[in-house]
């Protein structure tokens, strides 16, 4: 579709261990529509993070192709690459682990604008001013340096880092799981408000699934390397097929005490449920909502 900035086709990433092959991501396929965020939900070690750096080539994919605005990054020269980061960037998880704790915050948000060339001088430190409140940092911490700041305001300086090249597409790899819960409201509302504003298009990866509620149009489900059911935040939440999203959506706990008492949730153990995740093909629910299973898992669920 001509809306789509993204078009992830057959995507693979194998890993050799002393065990064998290890399907970190298999076969992955799915599409992120211009300015619309989609959110990847599953356990840790499901290979979230492993897609999001695969997209990004950050590590190289076994197989598959990563289309973006119709061409294949997958097969971009290094030269070219290097061009395609201003559109595609990525906010990581630990913004602690991802900045140099040696540079103040306005070299951390300058430093993007250097290499890629894109401004410098006074221009370079306009810019910087201007993206520090975008994102909410007082002006007066431009020379402060990340062990003096909180985990939000950190945070922030990888989302200016981000927004700085001016992106068309962002990983957002679980961008608020090390925060606290206070702080990650008021991240992933300025990721929303950021977006409304520049239009920018979001993979955003998370465990948490009422936070992805919050933040994305359309929601996939991965568990062990497979994308087990996708459609939009209406249908997963509505009408969940597959048994580990059930496990997931029964996880989220209630705000009502005397519920939350009473309530149990759904387990779900790959290992001892029978299914076999490499038998399954794409099943259509309903509207944009499909799930990953056989005809005989299909059957049996959708009633």
């Amino acid at each position: 579709m001509a809306d789509n900035i993204l078009e992830v086709r057959g995507l693979k990433k194998y890993f050799n261990t002393p065990h064998g092959l290890l399907h970190a991501v298999d076969d992955l396929s799915f599409n992120i529509e211009k300015g619309k965020t989609l959110g990847v939900v599953g356990e840790s070690g499901c290979g979230k993070s492993t897609l999001g750096r695969g997209i990004l080539r950050l590590i190289d994919s076994t197989e598959g192709e990563v289309l973006f605005e119709g061409k294949d990054v997958l097969k971009y020269s290094k030269a070219e690459m290097r061009a395609m980061r201003k559109s595609m960037q990525i906010i990581f998880q630990d913004p602690y682990e991802s900045i140099n704790p040696r540079m103040s915050v306005g070299e951390l948000i300058a430093e993007p604008l250097i290499v890629n060339k894109i401004c410098k001088g006074a221009e370079m430190d306009k810019k910087v001013r201007e993206l520090m409140d975008t994102v909410g940092l007082a002006e007066r911490m431009i020379n402060s340096y990340p062990h003096e700041l909180d985990g939000g305001r950190r945070q922030r300086i990888g989302i200016a880092r981000a927004l700085s090249v001016s992106p068309k597409f962002i990983v957002c790899d679980e961008p608020v799981s090390a925060l606290d819960v206070s702080i990650q409201a008021q991240v992933v509302n300025l990721m929303k408000d950021i977006q409304q504003e520049t239009g920018t298009a979001y993979l955003f990866i998370a465990h948490d699934l009422s936070m992805v509620k919050y933040i994305s149009d359309r929601i996939g489900v991965l568990h062990l390397g497979h994308l087990l059911e996708t459609g939009t935040t209406d249908e997963i939440f509505e009408n969940p097929i597959h048994p580990y999203t059930k496990s997931l959506l029964s996880a989220i706990p209630t705000p009502n005490p005397i519920v939350e008492k009473t309530r149990s949730a759904e387990s779900y153990d790959y290992a001892t449920s029978g299914i076999d995740y490499t038998l399954g093909t794409e099943h259509h629910i309903g509207g944009t909502h499909y799930v990953k299973c056989t005809d005989e898992e299909f059957a049996k669920w959708n009633v």
